[in-house]
């Protein structure tokens, strides 16, 4: 639902679910109940990155660039995930996805970074 504030979520004790969700539309101040199973909330469309703007390359839309197929980004041993990295699905789902591939990319980067520092010695 758009322009729409989350007031209460109803549910039940015992068994413990969710039965409905009461909602304020943010236009018209209207408060309706709405009988549903569950909830799912969406906190927009604009990735939070300025923290990163002018040290990673992003696309015009404010999204991290990250190699096709990968989490690696312009910067070696930085890896990019989730909601800053995906501009088609931008989901939990696949923020978890991408979560575990930035892991492994982190954990292959620094076995690598292990490995010449043992190099070295």
């Amino acid at each position: 639902m758009w322009n729409t504030e989350l007031e209460e979520v109803l549910g039940t004790d015992h068994p413990l679910g969710v039965t409905g969700a009461r909602l304020k539309s943010t236009l018209t101040g209207k408060i309706i109940t709405l009988p549903v199973d569950g909830i799912f909330i969406a906190i927009g469309h604009v990735p939070q990155t300025q923290l990163f703007a002018g040290q990673l390359d992003m696309k015009p839309s404010g999204y991290i660039v990250t190699e096709p197929r990968s989490t690696v980004t312009n910067i070696t041993g930085v890896f990019a995930a989730g909601d800053v990295a995906d501009d088609v699905y931008r989901q939990a789902v696949t923020a978890a996805g991408l979560g575990c591939m930035a892991a492994l990319d982190a954990e292959k980067y620094l076995m690598g970074r292990e490995t010449v520092a043992a190099a070295a010695e």
